[in-house]
């Protein structure tokens, strides 16, 4: 440096020019041409075409002095920086943990991402979000993994003419840096400056379950799609700094938000919000099934596998093919009936409940299921479907379906929800010329009837007579009620309408005011008289009481009173309106991917089936059990009721031709009064003339109860005990023993589900399935509503003190909408 120096003054005095004062060189001032021109952190060949890594620290040679210099102090220049060109990879099928720097070249797909200039100043977050950008993936992503790669190689900090080249550089070993915490990625961005003397190549690999499939994807969706807002991730930081398994949110399914909170936060000893509980479900879902987006291709790989080994399954899947991908397809739809409770239905009474929910994973859609009950009231699930929404198409197809798999030997009922589509689907089924079912009905759930009528009403106590209503067997006391219920919302809605009136009577006096105020005083009178007028028929058009609200919907479908031909056989709805949460098979599995929703089903059933089978054994083996229990302990209670009764008159009995008593009638006396019985035996004659002839025996009663549940009333068991005939003669024998046993008699074998179909590709299986990426969602709404006040409480300092975060408002929401309803 001093020969450099002496060198500079000997070219001055050459000049003719006066020798410069040379001071310290740490105080020597800088010029434009002292500042080192920044080298660029992208290859030469970055742009236009990307190359598979960056250099950055690249020397140029020095060019030769043709001018003089002169050296004059100036304020130092901020040096500008040019973007990063990170090269991002991506696309390999082998584990991430498996994946090294050496394998990414000409194996994997990869896109130059431009990273901010403050590349230091960007935490783990800010890197996850403009990878999301980058590949237009929903900021809620759950597998979102980031490797970052490097290799450094020093020169001689003294050797400026050194013109090694820089292949060299690849003799060098990748170092690996995986970005767990904000002081990894932190580590690994202090490395990316430009440093004199050094030489290095840098890039990002990023595995998700989305981006395996990226050019795919964006084939797929329309050019309107357009992504959901980036927003900040809530519990990244929890997430990675945990190591904790998180197994009892895969065993638990049932725990909300406040419940998952509370279970984190012991173990954990840090406080987590509502966002980051559900996150650490989503995560550890993932670990145990796979990606939400996997599930997608390896659900209708399951429903294959196990068709295969189970016969009497049915499976339908509806896809879309991708334009221009040969072998991916777009899921819709999936269908799937297990052949053991198709057959277990068999024994049950011909009633379905159809039901709907929606997922709150990380996609959209509708879970869609029907469920039966046997003697005691354990449900089956018979069906199931995932379709893309609520829709009258998407009903009708899975009642379609329905009717193709469901085979059963009486006329089926279907009770669904009070909803327009459902409605609308359900009654074009009925109508289809060649429908399969030979005969069908239709009837409303009485539970989400009532829930419409106390939107209306809004009052509990009206609520409650309502449903006293809808399930009232004799039509006398059904009158009465409808006459209370009448009377009783009528004073509800005048009194409410007169409150509401007092309020807008108040309100449009504060306006009357300040317009008449305004206004001449000659013009006031004319204008009240005008408001007035206006405000006479409010009241026209309105429903004022309970028949005007029912008026509209038959009696036949709501009420159990009026039910044709007791399709129902008792079942009102009641049972079904929270068997998502209290069933033991369908509990909790809204939360679950798609091939999760399968595979816990099916092994539930396993255990489900083996359990309820051995308690259905034992009932039959015990002599002193003559019918199911919840039908024994039905039958005990009105037995003691039938002991107050008293037979007061027997009619002539009808017979046919051949002596054979065809119709007895009795008269019974109960505690307030009289019903008519009717004993009924019908003869047909076997096809086969040595077997004779069958006799089917039937009880009609006055009280309706026999006709509409299919069960004997105390009246029916009193005339049995008075003549000697078991009343089990006059029950249906859906609600026998035997084909209470006959119902849980099917076998599931947990052993003809595995987990290969994840890895393996089943017999002639080259499909790829991949989700509608319209259908991404972020935060469900259970986690914003079951939790407001817990996010208020968190406000409220911030509020007092006036710096309000917007961290609070982590994660989209989906908007839970309203029911279409009638």
């Amino acid at each position: 440096i001093p020969q450099l120096r002496e060198q500079k003054e000997m070219e001055t005095h050459a000049d003719g020019g006066n020798p410069v004062p040379t001071k310290p060189a740490m105080d020597e001032p800088r010029t434009s041409a002292d500042v080192a021109e920044v080298p660029s952190f992208a290859g030469p060949d970055a742009l236009p075409v990307p190359q598979p890594c960056t250099v950055a620290g690249a020397r140029k040679r020095k060019a030769p002095a043709t001018a003089k210099v002169v050296r004059k102090a100036h304020k130092p220049q901020v040096e500008v920086e040019e973007p990063i060109q990170m090269p991002v990879y991506y696309g390999r099928r082998e584990p991430f943990s498996r994946v090294r720097g050496n394998d990414l070249e000409n194996k994997c797909a990869h896109l130059i991402g431009e990273l901010p200039l403050q590349l230091q100043s960007m935490s783990l977050v800010d890197l996850q979000l403009w990878i999301f950008r980058l590949f237009r993936l929903h900021p809620e992503t759950q597998d979102l993994g980031i490797k970052g790669f490097l290799k450094q190689r020093k020169t001689d900090f003294f050797d400026e003419e050194s013109s090694e080249p820089d292949y060299s550089l690849e003799d060098y070993p990748w170092g690996m840096h995986e970005f767990l915490t904000d002081k990894c990625w932190s580590s690994f961005a202090n490395k990316l400056k430009s440093k004199k003397h050094v030489t290095q190549k840098f890039m990002l690999y990023v595995q998700s379950s989305e981006v395996k499939h990226y050019d795919i994807l964006l084939k797929a969706v329309h050019d309107d799609y357009s992504q959901l807002a980036t927003v900040m991730l809530p519990g990244m930081e929890f997430l990675a700094s945990s190591r904790y398994a998180f197994r009892d949110l895969v065993d638990d399914l049932t725990m909300t938000a406040k419940e998952l909170v509370h279970y984190l936060t012991g173990p954990l000893g840090e406080k987590i919000s509502p966002a980051e509980a559900w996150r650490a479900r989503q995560f550890a879902l993932e670990r145990e099934f796979s990606t939400f987006y996997d599930s997608h291709n390896f659900a209708p790989r399951l429903l294959k596998e196990i068709a295969r080994k189970n016969p009497g399954c049915f499976v339908d899947i509806k896809d879309a093919e991708v334009a221009d991908c040969k072998g991916f397809r777009v899921l819709h739809r999936m269908f799937w009936a297990f052949g053991q409770c198709l057959q277990a239905f068999r024994t049950c009474r011909p009633v379905l409940c159809i039901k709907g929910t929606p997922l709150c994973g990380k996609y959209q859609g509708m879970l869609l299921t029907a469920v039966a009950s046997d003697a005691n009231d354990f449900s089956i699930p018979v069906a199931c479907a995932i379709v893309e929404g609520e829709t009258k198409e998407s009903w009708l197809w899975f009642l379609r379906n329905l009717e193709r798999a469901v085979v059963h030997q009486s006329d089926v009922c279907l009770i669904h929800d009070y909803k327009r589509e459902l409605i609308d689907a359900v009654e074009d089924l009925l109508k289809y010329q060649y429908r399969q079912w030979r005969k069908a009905e239709s009837r409303w759930c009485m539970e989400d009837l009532a829930e419409n009528f106390f939107a209306y009403f809004g009052d509990k106590k009206l609520l409650l007579i309502f449903k006293r209503l809808c399930q009232q067997k004799r039509r006398h006391k059904f009158g009465k009620i409808w006459k209370e219920l009448d009377e009783l919302t009528s004073t509800y809605m005048a009194e409410k309408e007169r409150g509401a009136s007092g309020e807008m009577q108040q309100e449009s006096v504060k306006h009357d005011v300040a317009e008449l105020e305004a206004q001449s005083p000659c013009n006031q009178h004319d204008y009240v008289k005008d408001v007035k007028e206006d405000h006479a028929d409010d009241t026209k058009g309105k429903i004022t009481k309970f028949s005007d609200w029912i008026s509209l919907k038959p009696k036949e479908k709501w009420s159990l009173a009026y039910d044709r031909d007791g399709a129902r056989y008792g079942i009102m709805g009641s049972d079904i309106a929270d068997i998502y949460k209290n069933d033991p098979v369908l509990k909790g599995i809204t939360c679950l991917p798609l091939s999760a929703i399968v595979e816990v089903t099916f092994r539930r059933l396993v255990k489900y089936f083996e359990n309820t089978s051995a308690a259905a054994n034992k009932a039959i083996g015990n002599p002193s059990i003559n019918f199911p229990e919840r039908v024994q302990v039905d039958m005990n209670s009105k037995m003691q009721k039938s002991e107050t009764h008293t037979l007061t008159y027997t009619y002539a009995d009808e017979k046919n031709a051949r002596g054979e008593v065809l119709d007895r009638k009795f008269t019974v006396k109960g505690r307030k009064r009289e019903v008519t019985v009717h004993l009924k035996s019908e003869y047909t004659l076997s096809r086969n003339k040595s077997e004779g002839s069958t006799v089917e025996k039937t009880a009609t009663c006055s009280c309706s109860k026999p006709q509409l549940l299919h069960k004997p009333c105390s009246h029916v068991i009193a005339i049995c005990c008075k003549i000697g005939v078991s009343a089990a003669t006059y029950m249906s024998p859906y609600y026998s023993l035997p084909y209470l046993g006959r119902t849980w008699s099917v076998n599931f074998d947990e052993s003809k589900i595995s987990r290969d179909y994840r890895n393996i590709m089943l017999f002639g299986c080259t499909t790829t399935w991949i989700p509608d990426k319209r259908l991404e969602c972020g935060l469900p709404a259970f986690v914003t509503s079951d939790c407001l006040a817990t996010v208020m409480e968190e406000l409220e300092p911030q509020c007092s003190t006036g710096n309000v975060s917007t961290e609070d408002n982590q994660g989209s929401t989906t908007r839970l909408e309203e029911p279409n309803q009638i």
